[in-house]
């Protein structure tokens, strides 16, 4: 992997899941990466950025924005029937619901910030 912008990374979670709305594609994708980028940013403790995002944040981050994508598809009750991410993938049929693949990728995103680790401060009181 390369670094890449927040578009490259848009389009990869716009190729990942199928029947993505317009309404979602394009710069609503592109905010909602930006915003998992900032959230990754404040559990690391480290600038990330938005045009050159390291090796490191790209799993976590694609996997952030997948669920993002799948939570405002099913808040606009649009459904997805399935979903792949490298080697995990679930499908599930005409009548399904992205919900729990949506708190899955959540999950994994989640677990993926922490492999990395976040920032710690440490102060000293006087007194």
């Amino acid at each position: 992997m390369v670094s890449l912008s927040d578009i490259q990374i848009g389009s990869i979670v716009l190729n990942m899941i199928e029947g993505i709305p317009s309404y979602i594609s394009g710069c609503t994708l592109w905010n909602m990466v930006d915003m998992e980028v900032f959230n990754a940013e404040q559990y690391t403790g480290n600038s990330i950025g938005i045009t050159a995002i390291a090796e490191m944040y790209q799993p976590a981050i694609i996997s952030l924005t997948a669920s993002s994508v799948l939570k405002m598809m099913e808040m606009q009750g649009a459904d997805v029937s399935s979903i792949s991410l490298g080697d995990f993938s679930i499908s599930k049929g005409a009548n399904s619901s992205s919900s729990s693949t949506s708190q899955s990728m959540r999950e994994d995103g989640l677990m993926k910030l922490d492999n990395i680790g976040a920032a710690f401060s440490y102060y000293k009181s006087n007194g």
